[in-house]
């Protein structure tokens, strides 16, 4: 019995076949033929080509195959997509443990050096604006003793930016706005013994107490293996914190009596100006030989009052 390529028997009638062949579901596979008998030539067995095309009437019944429904057409949107920029906010380095020291190294100094400056620039246009309008002698002395002050603050932060880097936290922040901030009101009140004296006290008592601060939070570490060098930065401090405690007791006790003995105002005037002056000089002696020890200890010629 001979097959053709869908597999049928040529002895079928005609009609027969046409109607097998109407539908492709009606079609038989080739599972559907017979099994391969050893005795059937290579010519008649069935060809390994692929299925002939769709005749007419295979064509008119798929095109009424059922056919399952498109999903309904999504509604305009009011508003256009927003197009970002390709790599916005992308990272330009990622964040690893050198970065993060390298970026507090960099960043803490400055911070701390920029906002002393933008306080310190506030205060001497208010100093300036409230000293030429009455300078009596008391008044220029107080504002060139203030000035000195500044210079002082600004000096003892720049050192310690030197010698001192931690990454920095809250109360890093709030000591600089603190202390330097404390030195607009003497300006404010220049010419003012009593007001002057009192907002001096207040702020080397303010100063005291972040010298405690720096010394309690600044260990070894800083140094290294160096102990001697951290023995001389403490020692620094607490002197530091000496000179303060001297200006801040020397100014508080002029203010106080002459509030209660107005009648001697300026002599406290001079006397508040001359125990800022002394912790000044303080200040600035003990840091120039301490800083030029420590220095000295790392091989860096730094003699003081260079």
């Amino acid at each position: 019995m001979m097959w053709n390529v869908t597999g049928e028997s040529h002895n079928r009638p005609r009609a027969a076949r046409h109607r097998a062949y109407a539908h492709p579901s009606a079609r038989p596979s080739w599972a559907e033929a017979p099994p391969w008998d050893e005795s059937t030539s290579w010519a008649a067995a069935p060809p390994e080509s692929p299925a002939p095309p769709l005749g007419p009437f295979e064509s008119a019944f798929q095109s009424f195959e059922p056919r399952e429904p498109e999903p309904p057409a999504r509604p305009a949107s009011r508003r256009a997509p927003v197009q970002m920029p390709d790599g916005r906010g992308e990272g330009i380095q990622a964040l690893t443990r050198e970065v993060l020291i390298r970026r507090s190294l960099e960043v803490s100094p400055s911070g701390f050096i920029t906002i002393i400056s933008i306080i310190q620039g506030v205060a001497l246009a208010l100093l300036a604006q409230n000293t030429f309008p009455k300078p009596s002698v008391l008044t220029v002395l107080q504002s060139l003793t203030l000035m000195l002050v500044f210079v002082a603050v600004f000096y003892f932060y720049l050192t310690m930016s030197i010698l001192l880097r931690w990454a920095p936290s809250f109360v890093d922040c709030f000591l600089p706005f603190a202390i330097a901030g404390l030195e607009i009101p003497p300006a404010f009140f220049v010419g003012d013994v009593v007001a002057w004296n009192a907002w001096l006290a207040t702020f080397w008592f303010c100063t005291l107490g972040g010298l405690w601060i720096t010394t309690r939070y600044s260990p070894q570490s800083h140094f290294g293996d160096d102990a001697a060098a951290h023995r001389l930065l403490h020692n620094l401090l607490r002197e530091l914190r000496l000179a303060a405690g001297l200006g801040g007791c020397g100014a508080g006790l002029s203010g106080l009596v002459a509030y209660y003995f107005p009648a001697a105002g300026t002599v406290c005037g001079f006397a508040g100006t001359a125990a800022v002056l002394a912790a000044f000089g303080l200040v600035v002696a003990r840091t120039e030989l301490r800083a030029s020890q420590i220095h000295e200890r790392y091989g860096v010629n730094r003699p003081p009052f260079n």
